[in-house]
């Protein structure tokens, strides 16, 4: 007499586990079965739907560890809801499950759904389940900074660290910020003229910029920079695949988890496990982040096999302790205002700086700050992770004030600028400090979002922006034979002037590969040709 089986209901994570083992390992269906207690059939039917099992487990707002794919009929509300429970996360509010129920209520309300909703303690529970909330409550009042909370995280982490026997090599953090990319001094002679001129826009023009990076410092992860627009007018004649960041676009520059999730699979785990590779590493990482409401959960962030995954930082400790925090950004940010002060000072042949303004593009900016990241320091980045990690990397010499001094000396050689004294210096480096990746939104914006006028998907909505910006410059097809002419006169020059070797070298080397392009150019006549 056969026994009976034990009905057993897996999870959508051991399910994603079962068809990595058995599609990308080869081990076989029998073990399989064995091995989590189910029929060889519903192993081979979890195979036939990968396809949609993946899909549905890739959405940035549900969690892993449902067992089933059936979403909730009020998904709007309950989307809205977790945005908003996101980012009152980051906030450090306390939060209980009375609160989200009375929001949830209150999104019911103004999203003006016709579907009857009661806020009870079975909804609430099947909430979290799907969305993968593990603690509701957060204890505590609402602090700057939570020195209590860093040092319990500090050891959970370590701990974890252990255990798994990760290297620093292996620990990752992420940070977004907002860049002010064409931003002056406050005191400049255009900053004055500017502020009387009627309908002149901010000068806070920006950019969201990612910086990632192991805690050894030995593998930064390529910048990432995003725009509001898809293909701004400086980037014509650029093929993308020759930029020296990964750049993504969203109408308002902000960081969400649409382009965090593609960032996350198609950038930061291929070039982790690229780095691995090269080193001789074994093929497992940790990205650390904080609870931006741009990060999709954890439990969408992490390879199939589980040896790629992220850890999320408490509330109210990102100043305190995360890395990228400690001195790594605004190290970015104070070389990358150092090239645009030079070039506002090598470009001194227009009639003012408002014209002098229109000709640093987006495209300039980004290579400006993809050039500042590359000089970012190995040991500041390293010095970055002392607050976390239980090894100690030493002193590093203190590089801010070498930096304000650098850009006073710049700022005070421009003729365009007046009265910029060291504290105007220092308050233009600080201006875009705190300024955050992601989008703060309102109540009401969240509602709006999810309102039934809002039939546009994030995807959607992000194609849809503009195809370029408002910049000014003009396009003009570069012919071969101008740039074998202008190759060569800039290599004449730099032999004359006795430039650096390897740029003499480099030079050489384009100045060939244009020649190549002028080879492949030119057609191949017919022989009745010459005697015409």
């Amino acid at each position: 007499m056969s026994v009976k089986r034990k009905r057993i209901v897996l999870s959508l994570e051991k399910k994603v586990l079962i068809i990595n083992r058995a599609v990308d390992h080869g081990e076989s269906i029998q073990k399989l079965a064995d091995e989590f207690g189910v029929g060889q059939q519903t192993v081979r039917d979890l195979i036939k739907q990968k396809n949609e099992i993946f899909k549905f487990i890739s959405c940035p707002e549900l969690s892993a560890t449902r067992k089933t794919m059936k979403k909730s009929s009020l998904s709007d509300m309950e989307s809205a809801l977790f945005e908003w429970f996101k980012q009152k996360r980051i906030e450090g509010l306390p939060i209980s499950g009375p609160i989200v129920c009375e929001k949830a209520k209150w999104f019911h309300e103004n999203l003006k759904i016709e579907e009857s909703f009661n806020a009870s303690q079975g909804w609430l529970f099947r909430f979290k389940t799907r969305h993968g909330i593990r603690q509701l409550d957060i204890q505590g009042e609402c602090l700057s900074g939570d020195l209590t909370a860093a040092t319990l995280f500090n050891d959970e982490f370590n701990s974890m660290l252990s255990k798994l026997n990760l290297s620093p090599d292996q620990v990752y953090n992420a940070d977004e910020s907002g860049l002010f990319w064409k931003m002056l001094p406050s005191k400049t002679l255009a900053a004055q003229s500017e502020k009387s001129a009627p309908g002149h826009k901010s000068s806070k023009e920006r950019l969201t910029i990612m910086t990632c990076s192991n805690a050894t410092g030995t593998h930064k992860i390529k910048l990432t920079v995003i725009g509001k627009a898809k293909k701004p007018r400086s980037f014509k004649g650029t093929e993308m695949k020759y930029f020296p960041c990964d750049y993504y676009h969203h109408p308002k520059a902000w960081m969400n988890q649409v382009i965090f999730s593609e960032w996350y699979f198609n950038v930061f785990v291929p070039s982790v496990k690229k780095f691995q590779d090269e080193k001789g590493i074994p093929k497992r990482a940790v990205l650390l982040l904080d609870n931006a409401p741009s990060h999709p959960s954890e439990s969408t962030l992490k390879t199939m096999d589980g040896q790629i995954f992220v850890y999320y930082l408490p509330p109210n400790v990102t100043s305190l302790i995360q890395p990228m925090d400690q001195g790594v950004i605004s190290c970015l940010k104070r070389k990358y205002k150092k090239i645009f002060l030079l070039y506002l000072l090598q470009e001194n042949c227009y009639d003012s700086m408002k014209e002098l303004l229109k000709t640093w593009t987006i495209k300039d900016a980004i290579f400006a700050v993809c050039n500042a990241w590359e000089n970012v320091p190995a040991s500041t980045l390293r010095l970055s992770w002392v607050k976390i990690l239980d090894q100690g990397y030493g002193d590093e010499e203190n590089v801010e004030d070498t930096d304000i001094e650098d850009c006073l000396e710049l700022a005070t050689s421009i003729p365009d600028f007046t009265n910029v004294d060291k504290d105007d210096i220092v308050d233009w480096l600080q201006k875009d400090h705190n300024e955050e990746g992601f989008e703060r939104l309102s109540d009401f914006d969240i509602a709006a979002r999810y309102g039934s006028t809002s039939t546009l998907s994030t995807s959607q909505k992000l194609d849809s922006s503009s195809e370029s910006d408002n910049e000014s410059e003009s396009f003009e097809k570069i012919q071969t034979s101008q740039a074998m002419e202008a190759v060569d006169v800039l290599l004449k020059f730099c032999e004359q002037e006795d430039f650096d070797f390897h740029d003499v070298i480099g030079l050489r080397k384009i100045r060939s590969e244009v020649r190549t392009i002028i080879s492949k150019q030119k057609k191949q006549r017919l022989i009745t040709s010459y005697f015409s």
